[in-house]
């Protein structure tokens, strides 16, 4: 069975966490909740950085709006184990961030078809990757085929991970747009303090 990720974005305001993920209308007129980001545990890529350093949390820990959220998306007969399962912190919009500044996993020489392939999304990942070393021992003519490519996997997690931060600056702009302006306040009193990404396990 395979595991899957919810991540929530919560920002904080005033001394208190606010969920702050988007809605959309559905069919029936019901507005329906819609996660940050979900991903099977097989296609974390990236993300996986922010996962293995992940710091526990309670139910009780998590935004009001998202405890809400949470009770109105589970079943009757579940709704009660919901304040004993466990949540995770992943992290900051800077950790999120940092993952687009951090080094690629993987830099070899392919071929020029490859890399067009793979940026025409023809494939997923490279067939033949070579060492400067494997390189060096080809023809020369042969050579000329081939060049130093970086990547990760899966080959579009970096792009990804920018989707996800963009999307959180995005919401977190519509929170802050929403707080009501107050006289004798400066700018930075009509802004969140921080925004923090949790996550579940499903």
């Amino acid at each position: 069975m395979s595991v899957y990720y919810d991540f929530f974005a919560e920002a904080y305001y005033n001394g208190k966490w606010y969920n702050i993920d988007f809605f959309t209308m559905g069919q029936t007129g019901k507005l329906k909740h819609q996660y940050l980001y979900t991903v099977s545990r097989s296609f974390l890529g990236r993300l996986s950085t922010v996962i293995d350093h992940a710091v526990p949390l309670k139910f009780e820990d998590l935004a009001e709006g998202t405890r809400k959220i949470l009770r109105e998306d589970a079943q009757p007969q579940y709704e009660d184990s919901l304040e004993l399962e466990t949540f995770f912190y992943a992290g900051d919009l800077h950790d999120f961030e940092a993952l687009l500044d951090a080094p690629y996993e993987y830099e070899y020489f392919v071929t020029r078809n490859q890399v067009a392939a793979l940026e025409a999304h023809l494939i997923d990942d490279f067939s033949e990757c070579l060492t400067a070393k494997d390189v060096i021992e080809l023809p020369e003519a042969a050579r000329d085929e081939y060049v130093l490519y970086h990547w990760d996997y899966p080959t579009n997690s970096r792009q990804i991970v920018q989707q996800l931060v963009d999307k959180l600056h995005e919401q977190l702009d519509f929170f802050n747009d929403s707080i009501p302006y107050q006289p004798g306040t400066s700018s930075t009193d009509h802004r969140a303090a921080s925004v923090r990404v949790v996550y579940r396990l499903s």
